[in-house]
């Protein structure tokens, strides 16, 4: 029996002894060599910084990663040489996926596609349709749309948006010319102020026009002066994004099952109910808000033509568009609407009074009813955060930010939620977590 404990607290103290003779031979290292083999050391290192400077032209990321991991990975037993390694790895991937970005953005447009329409396909699947066929029309349908967009939409938008810019550069210029010659000028000049000066400081100093400012972002956003193989590198992409819709509707719950395969078993079942709540979460508004902006822009379109306001049409399309920005969009497209009604034919007042009313009702009815019954309360998100989210969002990403706001920051409260539900223990399965999770 004593043989056997003294076997045992020796077999329990040889890896202590392993890893105290390897720290002390990591730290014994300098002190073993002699001056000649320090200084041989010191000179390789110049030297090699030395070929470094040389060769700075041809150095790339890889090398760098390839270089760090060949001196580091003989020391992978030590923290700090594991910790460098996965560092430079992770930057390696920010790089990498900065570099790449253009050629990701087809690959996450269709993803994103594929995962709105998602349900559809699934719909059709447990009515024994198979996903190709179903995958198929919709993206038949789905070309069909982008078709009609380029053709008939696009064109009708870009005139009523020329004739709304037109619209505004002669009410800016009715303006200056009612300001400079009205008795708040003459007042001014009986105090001795010039107004020439005035007039030059707020023209080319103060304040631009805006006509002109909306005009150079159109003509920027609609300019054509790009290279060949940039144009034909955005047409290939264009036609890549059906196909890439295709695959990625007909393979989703296998592409879902393999990211899960991914992950360690440990942590698998608890990623899979995060996954199946934020895509109750997410995938629930995503299509909901997109459904309730398209509804609300084709009904400010109809309701705008019966009563004769100019640029119906551009204004329900930007409905559509500021519908997605809760509280900023109404206020946008309510004071852009009033501006065109305004200068609209007679009878101004009532055409003004319809445009304001009717999107104050389209905004009643779908707090009250539309946003419940299609979009539903799962957000569950205070005005306050929301509109905090926006501003930040906004300053960060710009128009981008706005659209993106309200599902990142409710996706990071649910992560928030979920973590404190397992401190707490009281993580709930949803009812078809066996069903995903498979």
């Amino acid at each position: 029996m004593a043989k056997q404990k003294a076997r045992k607290n020796s077999s329990q103290a040889a890896p202590e002894r392993q890893n105290l003779q390897k720290d002390l031979r990591w730290d014994s290292v300098f002190s073993s060599l002699g001056r000649i083999e320090i200084v041989l050391l010191i000179g390789g290192v110049l030297l090699l910084m030395v070929l470094i400077y040389t060769i700075q032209d041809i150095l790339s990321p890889f090398l760098v990663l390839g270089s760090i991991l060949f001196i580091l990975y003989p020391l992978r037993s030590y923290v700090l040489a594991r910790n460098l390694m996965w560092l430079a790895i992770i930057l390696f991937a920010l790089w990498f996926l900065d570099a790449i970005t253009m050629i990701l953005v087809p690959f996450i447009i269709s993803l994103l596609f594929a995962y709105i329409l998602n349900p559809v396909v699934d719909l059709f699947h447990s009515w024994k349709i198979p996903r190709w066929v179903s995958s198929l029309v919709l993206i038949l349908l789905f070309i069909t749309g982008i078709t009609l967009v380029l053709f008939f939409i696009i064109p009708i938008a870009l005139t009523q948006l020329e004739g709304m810019l037109d619209l505004f550069s002669k009410l800016t210029n009715d303006f200056q010319a009612k300001f400079w010659n009205s008795r708040q000028i003459k007042v001014l000049e009986s105090y001795g102020i010039s107004v020439k000066e005035l007039h030059d400081a707020f023209a080319n100093q103060l304040t631009p026009r805006f006509e002109d400012i909306l005009k150079a972002m159109i003509n920027a956003l609609g300019s054509l002066r790009i290279s060949i193989t940039e144009f034909i590198t955005q047409v290939f992409y264009i036609i890549l994004i059906p196909f890439l819709t295709f695959y990625f509707l007909t393979d989703f719950p296998k592409i879902n099952q393999r990211f899960l395969k991914l992950i360690p078993r440990r942590n698998r079942d608890r990623i899979a109910v995060f996954m199946t709540r934020a895509d109750d979460l997410i995938g629930h508004y995503l299509r909901g808000v997109l459904l309730v902006a398209f509804l609300e822009g084709i009904i400010i379109s109809i309701v705008f033509s019966i009563f004769g306001i100019k640029y119906a049409f551009l204004l329900g399309l930007l409905a559509c568009v500021f519908d997605l920005v809760p509280y900023f969009g109404l206020i946008a497209i309510m004071g852009l609407s009033a501006i065109v009604a305004l200068f609209s034919d007679p009878p101004v007042l009532q055409k003004l009074a319809i445009a304001v009313v009717s999107i104050s009702i389209l905004h009643m009815a779908e707090v009250v009813f539309l946003s419940p019954k299609i979009i539903g309360s799962k957000v569950g998100m205070h005005p306050l955060l929301i509109i905090l989210s926006l501003l930040v969002f906004m300053y960060f990403l710009g128009f981008i930010g706005l659209l993106i706001a309200v599902p990142t920051t409710a996706l990071i409260i649910l992560f928030i939620r979920d973590w404190e539900e397992r401190r707490r223990g009281e993580i709930p399965l949803p009812k078809d977590f066996f069903k995903t999770s498979r």
